[in-house]
């Protein structure tokens, strides 16, 4: 049973979500504040994270940030749900290291689509991984540990974009589409917003260090690891 938290300073949004992701078969554990949420996963760590943005005292954003750059927490999954709907802020969400974005008011069936899609691609157990070493120059990824390494040092991805990279790394000199990425990484049963792709793809280049130039845009087509 997967365990998902829940940080919205509105009770009755955390009720609603709470219990429709229950009747899906998952544990669920609300919080009414960012602060209250991290003090918790001190001594316990969910398997995702459902998070608003604009809460009292420490924002969404900033707990996202704040996440990211702790080691035992910053592959957690995170979906922001926001009232914040503008294409500004949702890739603002992304670049900060979130895993997908759902606007309110939102329906409940979206919200479970995404949060089965997450957990499908990132939580052990719920697929099976085959263990194996892709290389590609100075960058090797581990798909059984979720760990992806520069010229010998780790470098921390989204569980998106480590699926990205898994996908390119795979398949050098391949052109995907974006429409192949999505389908790839997220599932046909999810509604992915514009540039969702764009940004993911630019925030791995600038992970990748000096490898960024190994992911090539092929215009008006799509992405790909250049051939070796």
């Amino acid at each position: 049973m997967a365990r998902i938290f829940v940080v919205d300073d509105e009770k009755d949004i955390c009720e609603i979500v709470k219990i429709n992701l229950e009747k899906n078969g998952y544990e669920v554990r609300t919080f009414l504040s960012a602060e209250e949420a991290l003090k918790v996963m001190k001594s316990e760590k969910p398997d995702l994270l459902v998070l608003d943005i604009m809460l009292g005292g420490m924002d969404g954003l900033e707990m996202c940030k704040t996440m990211r750059s702790a080691e035992e927490l910053k592959l957690v999954p995170i979906l922001f749900l926001s009232a914040k709907s503008t294409e500004v802020d949702k890739v603002l969400g992304l670049e900060l290291g979130a895993d997908d974005y759902l606007t309110k008011p939102f329906s409940i069936h979206e919200l479970a689509a995404r949060v089965k899609a997450i957990l499908r691609r990132s939580v052990p157990g719920r697929e099976t991984i085959h263990k194996e070493v892709l290389t590609y120059k100075g960058i090797e990824l581990y798909t059984d540990k979720y760990l992806v390494s520069v010229d010998g040092s780790e470098i921390s991805l989204t569980k998106t974009e480590f699926e990205i990279l898994k996908l390119f790394m795979g398949y050098p000199g391949k052109i995907f589409s974006r429409d192949n990425i999505i389908d790839s990484v997220r599932g046909d049963d999810v509604y992915v917003i514009d540039r969702t792709v764009d940004v993911h793809v630019m925030n791995l280049r600038k992970k990748l260090g000096p490898y960024k130039d190994a992911i090539k845009t092929y215009s008006g087509v799509g992405y790909g690891l250049k051939a070796r």
